[in-house]
């Protein structure tokens, strides 16, 4: 009987890449554009995102994004009048559901007060 043998070093690669994966969750760094409107999305590497809905009201603030795709987030500053960024009176940390797609092309963010999940497309990497 002939027994086939995989190198320890391919083994060790494969779990390696395994535990990584799940170490740093899905990657959302990047823009994204939603999939039926006009809202964008943008993580940054730096812990920060911006966001732009279909009138152009502006959000920016920090976020942290868990293996098991749990986004907790913060809002610092807003321009809901389109005028200018200004710091937030109360600052409160929001929990969103963040489900990547296979390929990294497509992100799913569900929040409770949502009836429906936000779908966004990845427009560019960063």
């Amino acid at each position: 009987m002939l027994k086939y043998r995989l190198p320890t070093s391919i083994i060790l690669v494969f779990i390696t890449c395994l535990l990584s994966s799940c170490a740093f969750g899905p990657n959302v760094i990047g823009r994204w554009q939603q999939v039926d409107g006009e809202d964008t999305l943008e993580f940054h590497e730096d812990g920060t995102f911006t966001a732009v809905d279909n009138m152009g009201a502006t959000v920016v603030g920090r976020y942290t994004l868990h293996a098991d795709g749990t986004l907790y987030y913060a809002v610092t500053h807003s321009d809901m009048q389109k005028a200018q960024l200004r710091p937030v009176d109360t600052l409160a940390v929001r929990i969103a559901g963040v489900k990547l797609r296979p390929f990294g092309n497509e992100l799913v963010i569900s929040t409770e007060d949502a009836a429906q999940p936000e779908i966004y497309q990845r427009a560019e990497w960063f």
